[in-house]
């Protein structure tokens, strides 16, 4: 066999793997979602999505929500990304990806009953699904009558070197933290932290971790890492501070130059059903659209709602815009 023959045979499995790719997608066959999701979330969806729309071939890409934007970012320099819905925890990038022009403007009507504040005013993007950011510690370490119940009771020295969080460099979530805390109560805030040797790393799972063993006994984390946490059978309190909860919009959005928007939009309006955010509900976050229920063992809706840290459309807006400020100080002041 010539060289030329053999190099036919070997590309030729790897060319139609390509052709039956692209064909796919130009005929909308195939959509991907990139994700922020944990694992086991996505896995929960793969069943109901295929029964839902069996014509639909559907991939994701999951990751924490620094290496989603990472990565659709990476891929529109080139011009083109392979993601056709995206949905993070990060509601400032979507806000980055509106001024960019990298959303195609839809506004599902399964979402129209919801508040405007779950809306992008140009229908860029509508917020999802709603994690909250809440207080946990270890009650082997710390008994119920010594235990934080506010966000200011933080500050105290008695709480120095037993804190921790997420940092906002690696965690959307966290960033949001930072953003809404510091939005309430100013920097004087995290300065009274540093000197309570506030350690910031890791993600959400890195933080119910630390407060698990006692390496850190408590610690600003989602609450949904925290009923999980709980649920296995681990010795730990949640605190929904007398401030309120710090709420963190979760966007959904379809990228502009999706091959398959019309596919994309029927996946979007999916995420809005009753049976994916009851998904939601199940991996312990809350729902904008299904407010009389909550995660087991959470507070209701209705409490969780009232809270000092307010956000719309102009706040996430104006956070936004001070994104890389509000890093660059985080890190000045607690990271080095």
């Amino acid at each position: 066999m010539t060289l030329k023959r053999l190099l036919l045979v070997l590309l030729l499995p790897v060319l139609l793997t390509i052709l039956f790719f692209t064909s796919n997608r130009s005929k909308g066959k195939t959509v991907w979602i990139y994700a922020s999701m944990y694992k086991d979330v996505v896995a929960e969806f793969e069943k109901p999505l295929k029964e839902a729309f069996p014509e639909i071939q559907i991939r994701w890409y999951q990751s924490g929500s620094e290496n989603v934007a990472a990565r659709v970012n990476a891929e529109l320099s080139t011009g083109l990304s392979q993601a056709d819905l995206i949905l993070t925890s990060d509601p400032f990038w979507f806000v980055e990806l509106k001024k960019g022009n990298h959303l195609f403007p839809y506004v599902s009507p399964e979402s129209l009953q919801l508040d405007s504040k779950y809306h992008d005013p140009e229908g860029a993007f509508s917020i999802n699904r709603l994690p909250v950011g809440v207080i946990v510690y270890n009650k082997a370490s710390i008994s119920m009558e010594q235990a934080p119940r506010s966000w200011d009771d933080l500050k105290s020295s008695s709480w120095r070197g037993k804190i921790s969080m997420p940092s906002p460099l690696e965690s959307g979530t966290a960033l949001t933290f930072v953003s809404q805390l510091v939005r309430k109560k100013g920097w004087p805030y995290f300065e009274a932290l540093k000197k309570n040797e506030l350690l910031s790393a890791g993600g959400n799972s890195a933080v119910m971790q630390r407060i698990e063993t006692g390496e850190k006994p408590v610690g600003i984390v989602l609450l949904e890492n925290a009923l999980q946490t709980k649920k296995r059978g681990a010795n730990i309190e949640i605190v929904y501070p007398s401030e309120g909860v710090i709420p963190v919009p979760s966007p959904i959005a379809i990228l502009a130059k999706s091959k398959n928007i019309e596919s994309a939009k029927k996946i979007y309006d999916f995420f809005f059903q009753d049976t994916a955010q009851r998904i939601y509900l199940g991996a312990n976050v809350y729902s904008p659209t299904l407010k009389s229920l909550a995660p087991e063992s959470a507070k209701p809706f209705s409490e969780i709602d009232k809270t000092v840290f307010d956000w719309n459309a102009k706040i996430l807006s104006e956070l936004q815009e001070n994104k890389e400020t509000i890093k660059n100080k985080f890190t000045e002041m607690i990271l080095q």
